[in-house]
């Protein structure tokens, strides 16, 4: 049985789907066929089984779910790629700009779905942190607010930093091609808010807005789109 057609976003909201990678199983057989060859030798391209079928079963999800809001059966909906490997779909009805962005980590997957404006989407699992890791994702100004908290918050706040830099990052197309510190954020502001700088402009990161996810406990998460005044629609 199919699943109902979508309505896409209207052009003040951001649809955001969550799924667990690890839940959907059962669907493998159907979401492999239907991957195109390229998705098909990718996915042949992971040594490890788990990682295999967990990019399958995103993959797969993504275009289920692209096809309902285009009335397309998933093998059909045409994606490519942008010179920095951000995906794109191809096969819209004209006058249709829908723009999506898919993030996983571990088990735990969300894509954001727009309509007439690019966006960006990143799901961190929060773990120890490296003590290298602050240098490469934090600007100097950063750095040194992240250095004065106390050490009980400075995972919470590094992971939540982090989401809301790729997220933004991946909402330009560029992923980490950029440093990180192309967008700085005040780092005592936690939930939605609005870079502090945006390639050391701050004029250009008011037309900027983050809004923060809540994958789970075990997550930090975040939504980022150049277009002001959206909200997040659950569609879970």
């Amino acid at each position: 049985m199919s699943s109902p057609p979508l309505t896409p976003p209207i052009t003040q909201e951001v649809h955001v789907w969550q799924w667990d990678l690890d839940a959907c199983g059962s669907d493998f057989d159907r979401y492999w066929a239907t991957l195109s060859a390229q998705e098909h030798e990718r996915a042949g391209n992971f040594r490890f089984e788990l990682h295999r079928r967990r990019y399958v079963s995103g993959r797969g999800k993504l275009r289920q779910i692209l096809g309902r809001y285009l009335a397309r059966a998933p093998r059909a909906v045409a994606l490519e790629y942008g010179p920095e490997g951000k995906p794109f779909c191809t096969s819209q009805p004209a006058g249709w700009r829908i723009c999506f962005n898919l993030s996983h980590s571990e088990n735990t997957a969300a894509l954001a779905i727009s309509s007439g404006f690019e966006v960006g989407i990143d799901v961190e699992r929060i773990r120890p942190i490296d003590e290298s890791m602050p240098l490469q994702v934090f600007s100097a100004r950063e750095r040194e607010q992240f250095d004065a908290f106390p050490a009980s918050e400075r995972q919470t706040v590094f992971f939540e930093t982090w989401a809301r830099k790729e997220a933004s990052l991946k909402a330009l197309g560029t992923g980490f091609v950029l440093p990180p510190e192309h967008f700085e954020f005040d780092l005592a502001v936690h939930g939605d808010t609005t870079p502090r700088f945006v390639g050391g402009e701050a004029a250009e990161a008011s037309h900027w807005c983050i809004r923060t996810l809540s994958p789970g406990p075990a997550c930090a998460a975040a939504v980022a789109a150049r277009h002001s005044g959206w909200s997040i629609i659950d569609m879970n």
